[in-house]
């Protein structure tokens, strides 16, 4: 039955609300953090579960729940949440998430227990597009306050998703990165426990803002810079900036496309941003996880912290150039382009090879009507995008990470969500900082040798870079040149080793991530493979 209707915006705005959520780890996240925030005990548990199959995923919270009443709140856009609105510091500064589910699906399901009372609802985009979707939106009542024996929470149900694959990985990256500030929160997508590690510091340093010139904007806060041993994630670069404990953006403030800011992390505390009480607000409201440039304090903010992180990327660069003028960095030198040379020729023979498994799979296409029965000619044909990633074929290629969500203005609770394009917006979308293009090294693959700390493992490859990173500092490693230094025997062939099983590893990964592999076996055999061809081309050293 229809029994609760959404009077309080048409459907044209769901749609082009929900049109801010363009991916899935955005989407999951919105309704994780919902959870999270929305407690009714002190250890909030939140579980995610993903059906590819069904095209659907699933986000279950032991939060307080919501009564029949509430979901007309929830479904509210456009203005503060409850709590924010009675002083309680947190998210939901717009209220435009809740239409977060219609930015990659079709079906939205609710189910929400309070006080042993369950209520379901639905929303459908068919419903949100239909003629009278023009003045109101028709919820669906599934079930009103039935009496049950549960615990509070809500479930929300993501279903008739409309993208290809549902991406797992970015979702765990995404709880991961948010869990680091939510300290008591437990999170599952599946059976992986998303959790935080911070990476292993080589170096830290306290910056305070007091007696500087921002000091009026931002407050007695302090800025918080580490130096990691290893190279960083792309997600794990940079300066989480937080406001009374929610995570508003992670910045590098301009410095991202210098080489070493790849190893550049920290954080910022800014009370003042949550408090905020000027006219163009610090936030926008669509989750993009990115401040509005607008704002004064934010402008001082960024400025603050991109000062400082250049001036900490200017020691790292001089500290760079000594080590690489030292005579045994040129001897490691010597002896990683020894690796990489075999690594390269190993590649150019199976990449040709891969080639002509493409060919020869395009000349024995599927000669019915529509797709592939099997699918198998239409994922052998993508070896050709990767191989052009790999190889660069196309020159100038390109990494582009879209950032393209305009910051918006704070407007007034109103009956429904105005999204009209606007000058203004498009300016303040043009002056966003866009992530830096990445453009992946031509010429092969390369070994280089870092300290990295012998926390950290033996090697580490950096796809866009295709550089394989050996861990001088690790254990077995450091244990192998304990005794003739770089020039011992032993030591060698465990830099060759190392470097050959993070090459087979980086290469089976690049493939799976694609879509190449039918069975999850593949990548196994794939991985063996690569090592005995590469065990075989490295034989002299052992003689």
């Amino acid at each position: 039955m229809t029994g609760l209707s959404v009077t309080s915006h048409v459907g044209r705005d769901i749609l082009q609300s929900s049109a801010l959520f363009k991916h899935e780890h955005q989407v999951v996240w919105e309704y994780v953090s919902n959870g999270l925030q929305y407690i009714a005990n002190e250890q909030p548990l939140v579980r995610v579960t993903i059906d590819q199959v069904a095209k659907k995923i699933t986000i279950i919270d032991n939060g307080r729940g919501m009564g029949f009443a509430d979901l007309h709140q929830f479904f509210q856009m456009h203005g503060e949440n409850i709590d924010r609105a009675s002083g309680k510091p947190g998210r939901g500064f717009f209220g435009t998430g809740k239409s977060a589910a219609f930015g990659i699906a079709n079906k939205l399901r609710v189910t929400t227990v309070k006080n042993g009372k369950r209520s379901t609802v639905e929303l459908t985009r068919s419903d949100i597009e239909s003629p009278a979707a023009e003045t109101k939106v028709p919820v669906t009542v599934v079930e009103r306050e039935v009496i049950v024996e549960r615990h509070d929470g809500t479930q929300i149900d993501i279903e008739e998703i409309n993208i290809k694959k549902i991406d797992r990985n970015s979702i765990i990256k995404e709880i991961e990165r948010h869990v680091a500030h939510w300290p008591n929160a437990t999170v599952y997508v599946d059976h992986h426990k998303c959790e935080y590690v911070e990476p292993v510091a080589g170096r830290q340093v306290a910056i305070p803002v007091a007696g500087t010139p921002f000091e009026g904007h931002l407050g007695g806060v302090e800025l918080v810079l580490k130096v990691a041993k290893a190279p960083l994630e792309e997600g794990l670069r940079g300066i989480a900036i937080t406001s009374k404990g929610v995570l508003h953006e992670t910045t590098l403030a301009g410095c991202e496309s210098k080489p070493l800011s790849r190893y550049v992390f920290g954080a910022i505390e800014v009370p003042q941003l949550a408090e905020d009480t000027s006219g163009i607000s610090p936030f926008d409201m669509s989750r993009s996880m990115i401040l509005n440039r607008q704002n004064e304090t934010v402008r001082s903010l960024i400025a603050f912290i991109g000062m400082n992180v250049q001036n900490l990327i200017s020691e790292l660069e001089k500290e760079e150039r000594d080590r690489k003028a030292s005579e045994d960095a040129k001897r490691l030198k010597k002896e990683a382009d020894k690796i990489a040379e075999i690594i390269n020729s190993d590649f150019h023979d199976w990449s040709a090879q891969l080639k002509k498994v493409v060919a020869d799979a395009q000349g024995t296409s599927d000669m019915r009507d529509g797709p592939s029965a099997s699918g198998e000619t239409e994922i052998l044909t993508q070896g050709d995008d990767i191989l052009a990633i790999l190889i660069d074929e196309e020159a100038g290629l390109n990494v582009i990470h879209d950032q393209s969500t305009p910051p918006g203005a704070n407007p007034e609770p109103r009956p429904g969500p105005e999204f009209e394009a606007n000058e203004d917006g498009e300016k303040q979308a043009q002056a966003k900082p866009a992530s830096p293009n990445i453009k992946r090294r031509r010429g092969g693959f390369n070994v280089d040798f870092r300290e990295m700390g012998e926390e950290n493992a033996r090697a580490k490859y950096e796809d866009n870079t295709r550089t394989i990173l050996i861990n001088l500092d690790h254990p077995q490693i450091s244990a192998a040149k304990r005794n003739n230094g770089i020039e011992d025997p032993l030591f060698k062939r465990m830099a060759y080793e190392v470097a050959f099983s993070e090459y087979a590893i980086g290469l089976a990964a690049e493939f799976n991530n694609a879509g190449w592999y039918i069975d999850s076996a593949e990548p196994i055999v794939a991985i063996r493979e690569t090592l005995n061809r590469l065990s075989r081309a490295a034989a002299s050293l052992y003689e």
